[in-house]
């Protein structure tokens, strides 16, 4: 089963020539992890929590342990969505890591409960 790949919040600048904003970063090979879904609109987070926690956990209700963590934004938003996983999901989430050297993400699986923890 191919999971979703959730993009917490989508890094844009403005781009003068085409007068509106763009994306920074390029996320078309987490396709090969899954589905890509923005959690969040661009823009700064609200210093209030409450509405990017509802936000984010209407978002992530689905999320199961086939689906991805991308997590690029604000900081607050990426604390925010992690806080949200632990509680929805277990403590336990997946996390798609970009490797600057190869030039691909890395699955990187977190687990609170080291319940994917190897015992030597």
């Amino acid at each position: 089963m191919r999971g979703k790949c959730f993009i917490i919040q989508e890094p844009v600048k403005f781009d003068a020539a085409a007068g509106q904003m763009v994306p920074v970063m390029d996320f078309r090979k987490v396709v090969q992890y899954g589905e890509p879904v923005v959690c969040l609109p661009n823009g700064r987070v609200s210093l209030s929590p409450g509405p990017t926690i509802d936000a984010l956990r209407d978002k992530l209700k689905d999320y199961c342990d086939d689906d991805y963590i991308v997590s690029v934004g604000d900081p607050t938003a990426i604390f925010v969505a992690a806080m949200v996983l632990g509680d929805l999901n277990r403590g336990k989430c997946n996390l798609l890591k970009w490797d600057k050297q190869s030039k691909q993400y890395i699955k990187v699986t977190i687990d609170i409960h080291y319940r994917t923890r190897k015992e030597d």
